[in-house]
């Protein structure tokens, strides 16, 4: 096989909601996907040290996504078989973007096997079909900071993200995002409403000045998701409380949890980390950087870390 049929993904994953910014607001992480993809007389798919088992044939997620997309945005054209082998730094059902990351590797296959040529935009709108939702698909796509609705025509908002470092405390528990998006409410009350999206609204405006000073600070009175699912996640308040009081700019449920995102300057993150560890000895803290670019595909040899 020459070095020019086999295709290299590399995707990042992504922290959500940074607090108030529920379901539109994505921070690419510098922790990837990476799927290699080979000409093949069948489509395989294979998974490097996954602490599941997912399927090798057609009845895989990813395949099947790959089959829609074929059915209503192929115009006629037939997804060429592949063998695909995934490799992950994301850890699966922690709120760090494993689902969207492998949604938005079957968008680039079904891109690449059909030549469809399609747009950001266009891959931000097909893997929210799948995702539900924009931020983390368009987080992964794009790199950096995204604010995204998933709709078509509206597009989607990016920003090269400076001055942050984040800290992860990554549970040894996994929580479902379906079981975290139980317990939210079905509606607001108009006022709250009204205030929580003065917030979010806020929080938008500084997180694109790069102002995470201010942006940390209203992270901890988000109204639309945090409240309800404090039960879920019982040391969201003492990490904040902790952090806060040592330099960090704020705290974040990452996603729909488990994982907490520490938010704080450059250069600050390392030292931050193991007073993280000390304090919350239960949790596997790592340091993370913002993403800057989105999904690469290259003919580079499949290698993580690379």
């Amino acid at each position: 096989m020459s070095q020019e049929e086999r295709i290299h993904l590399k995707i990042p994953g992504s922290t959500s909601n940074l607090g108030p910014g529920f379901d539109s607001i994505g921070l690419a992480i510098d922790r990837y996907l990476h799927v290699q993809l080979e000409p093949s007389s069948d489509w395989s798919f294979h998974y490097i040290e996954f602490d599941e088992t997912f399927p090798a044939g057609k009845e895989n997620m990813i395949y099947q996504a790959i089959e829609y997309i074929e059915e209503k945005y192929g115009n006629g054209r037939y997804a060429k078989p592949h063998t695909v082998t995934m490799e992950s730094e994301l850890p699966l059902e922690r709120g760090l973007g494993s689902s969207a990351a492998a949604i938005v590797a079957a968008v680039e296959i079904a891109d690449y096997a059909m030549e469809l040529g399609l747009s950001l935009d266009e891959k931000v709108h097909i893997a929210t079909e799948f995702e539900g939702h924009a931020d983390n698909v368009a987080a992964s796509l794009y790199g950096g900071l995204v604010i995204a609705s998933g709709i078509r025509e509206l597009g989607t908002i990016s920003n090269t993200v400076e001055n942050l470092e984040m800290i992860a405390l990554i549970p040894s528990h996994k929580l479902k995002t379906t079981d975290s998006r139980s317990v939210l409410p079905n509606v607001l009350p108009h006022q709250e409403a009204v205030e929580a999206s003065s917030i979010a609204n806020v929080f938008v405006a500084a997180a694109l000045q790069n102002n995470w000073d201010l942006a940390g600070k209203l992270m901890k009175y988000d109204r639309f998701h945090e409240p309800y699912r404090k039960n879920l996640v019982p040391d969201l308040a003492y990490v904040r409380n902790y952090a806060t009081q040592h330099g960090a700019f704020g705290v974040a449920l990452s996603g729909a949890g488990p994982t907490l995102i520490v938010f704080t300057g450059v250069g600050t993150s390392q030292q931050l980390r193991l007073k993280m560890e000390e304090a919350f000895p239960m949790y596997r803290c790592e340091v993370l950087l913002p993403a800057l670019s989105g999904v690469e595909r290259s003919n580079r040899a499949f290698q993580i870390n690379s």
